[in-house]
C-alpha cells in the first residue's frame, strides 16, 4: 500500500511543480493575471504546501522542534494558493459580480484568520487536530477547488458548443475540461479526508486507506494537470484531428 500511496503523491508533486513553474514562466512573458493566479494556486496547494507538510511529518518524531515551522510554511502556502484560486474563479468567470467579489475577500479573510489562529493557539504543533481553524481552512480549500472545477466544466461546456461551429480552439476546450477534472479530484480527495476526520477524529496521516484515497485523487489530478498544461504533441494532434472530423 505504501508503494501505491507514494506513486500517487509523487505524481501529484511532480505534476503540480512542473505546471506551476511553467505557468509562472508564461505569466512572466505575458503578464496575464490568470496564469499568475493559477500558477500560485498550483504551487501553493501542491508542491510547497504538500511538500513542507510531508517533510514536517517525517521529522516530527526525531526533531520535534523543527516540525512546527515546516507546518507553518506549509499552511501559509496552502492558504495563499487557495486564495489565488478563489481570485482566479472570480476574475475569470465572474469579473463583474460584486457579490462574488465580496465572497472571495471573505474567504481570504477566513484563510488568514485560520493561519493566525494556529500561530496564536498552537504554534503549529498539532496543525491537523480537528480545531475550528483546521475546519475553516480545510473547507475553504475544498471550496475553492470544487467551485473552480464546476466553473471550468460549465465554461468548457459552453466552449464545446462553440467548437461545433468552428468558433473555439479544441485545445482550449479540452484544457478547461481537464482543469475541471483535476481541480475536482483534488477537492474531492480533500473533502473525503476532512469528512472522515470529522467522523473519527483521526488525522489523514494516521489512516492508511485514507492516505490511499488521497493518493488516488492526487494521481487523477496530476494526470489531468499534465495533459492540460504539458500535453504531448500526439495528444494535441489527436484533439485537433477529432475536432476537424466533427460535423459542422
Amino acid at each position: 500500500m505504501q508503494v501505491l500511496v507514494g506513486i500517487g503523491f509523487s505524481a501529484f508533486f511532480i505534476a503540480s511543480l512542473t505546471v506551476g513553474v511553467r505557468l509562472l514562466m508564461l505569466w512572466w512573458r505575458t503578464r496575464q493575471l490568470p496564469e499568475l493566479l493559477i500558477g500560485i494556486g498550483v504551487l501553493g496547494i501542491g508542491p510547497i504546501g504538500f511538500g513542507f507538510a510531508v517533510i514536517a511529518e517525517m521529522i516530527r518524531q526525531h526533531q520535534p522542534a523543527a516540525a512546527p515551522p515546516m507546518f507553518g510554511i506549509s499552511l501559509l502556502a496552502v492558504g495563499i494558493g487557495a486564495f489565488s484560486v478563489f481570485v482566479f474563479n472570480w476574475r475569470v468567470y465572474h469579473p463583474n459580480n460584486k457579490s462574488v467579489q465580496w465572497l472571495v475577500w471573505i474567504a481570504g479573510g477566513g484563510l488568514a484568520a485560520a493561519w493566525l489562529s494556529d500561530v496564536a493557539l498552537s504554534g503549529f504543533h498539532n496543525p491537523y487536530d480537528f480545531t475550528p481553524q483546521y475546519l475553516c481552512r480545510s473547507l475553504l480549500q475544498v471550496g475553492c477547488l470544487l467551485w473552480g472545477s464546476a466553473e471550468a466544466l460549465r465554461y468548457g461546456s459552453k466552449l464545446r458548443r462553440r467548437l461545433r461551429l468552428g468558433l473555439a480552439d479544441p485545445v482550449v476546450v479540452n484544457r478547461f475540461f481537464l482543469w475541471g477534472i483535476g481541480a475536482g479530484a483534488a477537492g474531492m480527495g480533500s473533502l473525503i479526508g476532512v469528512s472522515v476526520q470529522a467522523m473519527t477524529g483521526v488525522p489523514l496521516f494516521d489512516v492508511p486507506w485514507l492516505m490511499l484515497s488521497s493518493s488516488f485523487h492526487g494521481l487523477v489530478a496530476a494526470i489531468a494537470m499534465w495533459l492540460a498544461f504539458v500535453p504531448p504533441a500526439h495528444y494535441l494532434s489527436r484533439l485537433r484531428r477529432l475536432a476537424s472530423e466533427q460535423p459542422g
